[in-house]
């Protein structure tokens, strides 16, 4: 069955897998809408520093004027502190999804998203909003790792590419619901209620998304590693379309062979170290990122990591200061302010276009032909710095846009598709927390050099458009990276996933093929302690047959020469020359 799982969702098209798992997409929808509210308040926070009345709150007179200023520091430090949280969120997202599920735990941050708005809310200073803004950060950095993994373990193979990058489009929609609600709030006229309102509908989004996940079942793949077949089977019921009992075996028989599967190759892993002392930080802290740095999880958690960190250092910290780039490069602050309208429109289409783009590429062949344009286009940016004053301005603008558009329709969604297929099943959300965290580092980074290369305090480089090259140079280094060490992981089920990475196959050769290739050359049938009794003969055999690659099952040969039923679930013991299998694959007549 798990065989025969396998290859429906291969054979599937997009639209067969998009009429089978309509109830799938409304689910991973709602565990994706949390990336929103990280947008949105991420967003708020810098769009509060040009309100009038939030300046005069929490800034300090100009001297010489009537006007109000919050101090540079502060307007550098507040999405610094929130990112902290973030990264904080992300350290305890594991340990958190891995004891309470990714259910529970979201719902569990909404909760405290919504109690925290209350700190900015009725903040009375600076001080207080940094303390808000750090305790809104950790929910978010928990969002960060839940959802994209979350999205990737429901989704079959069709819809798994939509699914994970539909979180880039989120952090657009937040961006654009941020900019939407304070331009409505703009105006002195409503008091301090202009800047306490956008915090206010924090409250909104999170009760909408509090109800979406409270409706939504748990993640399968959570319940079979604690060993909960009975609840693992109503999730994926859940997941499938009604009266599709039959799907929903297989379904579950394929992520059983997938956690089987692991399962075997960690014990493996676990008997060759040296063991921890119980109770020990170690021994503890090991059971989850800990992990992602052992035996083969090792080169995933390094590809996710560094497919994250290309995403933050191929420019795109460019986007969120274009104004100043455009103003630097010659454009009066009135056609900088135009231009950089066109940039979030820009990066939608490009993230809608991405979703067909994916189904006729590769993941691998997106990004590296991605991070190649923007280079290209970086440099021609940093070029037209150099033309006369207001021309290049206009020609660094047109370029950005185009930038942006590319941004988005490659390495922006990709990378979470990416990000999301890479690691194993069981350390899935470790994975994903070590590689987001190596992004905000890398983030917080990009926070405090960009200002000073586009002269934005005193002291600063004044690169201006020139810029460009910087990142022109790294996205050459991520494609160079991309080349050599990302895979390709377009069709691959998890399962295929593992044989490829446990067989240590070059990024430059993994493929459905080569999963074939490194499937065992023999199979034996082992005795079933589910059976009734009855001893079962070895049967050695010279390749998988076609009975249990098209339907999950076979007879087994029982001592007195007759075939035993089709009603026993048996063991198979695969032989491959390098990694030795076992997995334990259910009949359609008994799933468990």
């Amino acid at each position: 069955m798990a065989d025969a799982a396998e290859a429906q969702e291969k054979e599937m098209t997009f639209k067969e897998a998009r009429k089978a798992d309509k109830r799938l997409i409304w689910y991973s929808l709602g565990f994706s809408g949390t990336i929103i509210m990280e947008g949105y308040g991420l967003a708020l926070i810098t769009y509060l520093f040009s309100f009038a009345v939030f300046k005069t709150k929490y800034g300090k007179a100009v001297e010489g004027t009537d006007d109000y200023e919050l101090p540079y520091q502060w307007r550098v430090f507040l999405p610094l502190v929130a990112q902290f949280g973030s990264l904080i969120g992300i350290l305890v997202a594991s340990p958190l999804a891995s004891r309470l599920g990714y259910r529970r735990a979201t719902l569990y941050m909404l909760v405290l998203t919504s109690a925290f708005v209350f700190v900015p809310f009725f903040a009375k200073s600076v001080t207080m909003l940094m303390i808000g803004f750090l305790f809104q950060g950790i929910p978010w950095g928990v969002f960060q790792v839940i959802s994209p993994a979350y999205a990737s373990e429901v989704a079959s193979l069709q819809l798994r590419p939509i699914l994970t990058t539909w979180n880039n489009l989120c952090w657009v929609i937040g961006q654009f619901l941020a900019s939407g609600i304070t331009k409505a709030f703009e105006s002195s006229k409503h008091g301090e209620m202009s800047y306490r309102v956008p915090f206010a509908f924090q409250w909104v989004f999170s009760s909408i998304l509090i109800v979406a996940v409270a409706c939504a079942p748990e993640s399968p793949y959570w319940y079979l590693q604690k060993g909960r077949v009975e609840d693992a089977r109503r999730a994926v019921i859940r997941l499938v379309r009604k009266g599709r009992d039959d799907s929903a075996a297989e379904k579950l028989a394929l992520m059983r062979h997938t956690i089987h599967q692991e399962e075997k190759q960690n014990k493996a892993l676990l008997a060759a170290m040296p063991e921890k002392k119980a109770g020990s930080w170690a021994a503890w802290f090991g059971k989850f990122e800990m992990d992602c740095f052992k035996g083969v999880d090792r080169r995933r958690t390094e590809t996710a990591s560094m497919a994250w960190l290309v995403q933050a250092t191929c420019g795109s910290s460019l986007i969120p200061w274009a104004p100043k780039l455009f103003e630097a490069a010659g454009l009066d602050p009135s056609d900088a302010l135009s231009i950089n309208i066109a940039l979030p429109a820009a990066g939608i289409f490009g993230t809608l276009a991405s979703w067909w783009l994916m189904r006729k590429a590769g993941r691998r062949q997106i990004y590296l032909w991605g991070l190649l344009a923007m280079g290209i286009l970086l440099a021609a940016c940093g070029a037209f710095h150099y033309l006369p004053h207001n021309g290049g301005g206009w020609a660094a603008g047109g370029t950005l846009i185009v930038y942006t558009a590319v941004y988005d329709l490659t390495i922006g969604p990709v990378c979470y598709s990416v990000v999301s297929e890479l690691p194993s099943i069981r350390l899935r959300t470790a994975t994903l927390a070590v590689a987001r965290g190596c992004y905000l580092v890398a983030g917080v980074m990009n926070h405090v050099l960009t200002p000073k290369m586009l002269g934005q305090e005193e002291g600063s480089w004044n690169w201006g458009a020139r810029a460009g090259f910087l990142y022109a140079v790294l996205c050459a280094v991520g494609a160079l990276y991309t080349f050599f060490r990302i895979p390709e992981t377009r069709g691959m089920s998890a399962r295929e996933l593992d044989i490829l990475f446990q067989n240590k196959v070059s990024a430059r050769k993994f493929s459905s093929k080569e999963v074939l290739r490194l499937t065992p050359i023999e199979e034996k049938v082992l005795e079933d302690s589910s059976s009734n009794g009855t001893s079962v003969t070895p049967q050695p055999k010279a390749g998988v047959p076609a009975s249990i690659r098209k339907q999950g099952r076979t007879n087994t040969v029982v001592t007195d020469g007759t075939a035993s039923s089709d009603e026993s679930r048996f063991e198979i013991e695969h032989i491959s020359p390098r990694v030795s299998m076992r997995t334990l694959t259910p009949t359609p007549s008994d799933p468990k």
